[in-house]
């Protein structure tokens, strides 16, 4: 019985003399866990592709689907594309790595350009082209202000 009671006051007194992380250790904990957020990994990818090269939307090689990278991107784009005169969607394609390379450009710039307008530009705005000459698999928007 005395070596349980000793056993006990032991591990209590262990317990109380745990201290706790200090302001740094916090937010170096806080700061990682945001780093493994999807989001913030968007959002980083979104901006070094805009630092890059801020009109081409990368595509993945067999997707016309636009990522949420490149909605990221898009919206950092909106500002100059709302007060755009006239907004050129070009989508790319590499005819040798596809099969169909016209219908995945065409269906590419599509896409962009549904998004465009649903985000609120007129879509009279906007003209659709593709490409299938370069090594490219994205969307290129050329912007007429």
């Amino acid at each position: 019985m005395k070596r349980l009671l000793i056993a006990l006051l032991v591990a209590l007194s262990c317990a109380a003399c745990k201290t706790m992380p200090t302001k740094e250790e916090a937010d170096k904990a806080a700061a990682e866990a945001a780093a493994n957020d999807p989001k913030v990994q968007i959002a980083k990818q979104a901006a070094a592709n805009y630092a890059a090269d801020s009109t081409l939307i990368p595509f993945d090689k067999m997707s016309a689907k636009l990522s949420p990278v490149g909605e990221a991107q898009l919206v950092l784009l909106m500002p100059s594309l709302k007060t755009a005169k006239s907004i050129v969607v070009r989508g790319h394609c590499y005819r040798n790595d596809i099969g169909n390379a016209k219908a995945a450009a065409q269906t590419r710039a599509a896409n962009v350009r549904e998004y465009l307008v649903d985000a609120g530009i007129p879509s009279s705005k906007i003209v659709l082209r593709y490409d299938t000459e370069r090594s490219l698999h994205a969307v290129r928007l050329v912007v007429d202000n």
